[in-house]
């Protein structure tokens, strides 16, 4: 089967993440993924849809990783690298962000770093003793369809990776870099995006929203097979980035049965 190498739905997977194409708030440990054919969208919490006595997993406090900070993706052609750009500034926005291609108009490709890097998750042990006892609410309707039913998949988030600013390197076609308008990017963008530049030529942007924006997530899968929970590693891939309402490709197959559920153990 052919994957996607698409970097808008991978440019974090070298970097251990699977991606969220549309940065946001609201996306959490617990939050429970279904994908139906070619759409993934976020259903809501596992302990929504889970009937037993014992109480939720909650998340950790938010861990700064400073290793994680300044770790820059590979170079990404130039329209792709804006589209990145652009989902992350709707994300700082609240909604579609001014177009940019004005400024990188002299670059071939971008490069991307992240800063005021968190993370937040919840142990796999943990998630694991919440589920030793109960069973799903299959008088649910969205549980049937998305649990049950073979052409479809869920995931449960336990870890994911949150930033506050992400950082734009424009490249020409040589690798060199360029610099980009910063002041009429700043004025074209408002007061709701900080935009700031290491250099004096402006070849180094970064764009700093007011609170953190969850960008990538890990996972590995469990199924229940004659009523038992099994677990398996899911590396970081295309097949798993979602954007909240969009329709990705391609697809993995599904199989019938089984639940993925993100990883709190695997490194960038």
């Amino acid at each position: 089967m052919a994957v996607c190498q698409d970097p808008r739905l991978t440019y974090m997977n070298d970097l251990g993440y699977n991606v969220v194409r549309l940065p946001r708030t609201g996306i959490k440990p617990l939050g429970v993924l279904g994908r139906d054919n070619k759409t993934i969208n976020y259903l809501g919490t596992l302990d929504q849809i889970w009937n037993t006595s014992a109480t939720p997993p909650s998340p950790g406090a938010p861990n700064s990783v400073s290793a994680l900070a300044g770790q820059a993706t590979s170079d990404i052609k130039l329209s792709v690298g804006l589209d990145i750009l652009a989902n992350a500034l709707s994300g700082m926005f609240g909604a579609a962000a001014p177009s940019l291609k004005f400024a990188y108009n002299k670059a071939k490709s971008v490069q991307f770093k992240f800063g005021e890097v968190q993370t937040v998750g919840i142990d796999p042990f943990v998630v694991g003793n919440y589920l030793a006892s109960g069973d799903l609410k299959d008088g649910n309707a969205f549980v049937a369809r998305f649990f049950h039913a073979p052409e479809t998949e869920a995931f449960v988030i336990t870890e994911i990776l949150q930033a506050k600013s992400i950082s734009v390197t424009a490249k020409a076609d040589s690798g060199s870099e360029v610099g980009v308008d910063v002041p009429a990017i700043q004025s074209t963008l408002g007061a709701k995006v900080n935009v700031t530049t290491s250099s004096s030529s402006n070849t180094d942007v970064t764009y700093t929203g007011n609170e953190y924006l969850t960008f990538g997530f890990k996972v590995f899968g469990i199924a229940i097979i004659d009523g038992t929970w099994q677990v398996h590693g899911v590396p970081p891939s295309a097949n798993i980035s979602f954007a909240p309402g969009a329709q990705l490709e391609p697809i993995l197959l599904s199989r019938s049965g089984r639940l993925d559920i993100a990883s709190a153990d695997s490194k960038w």
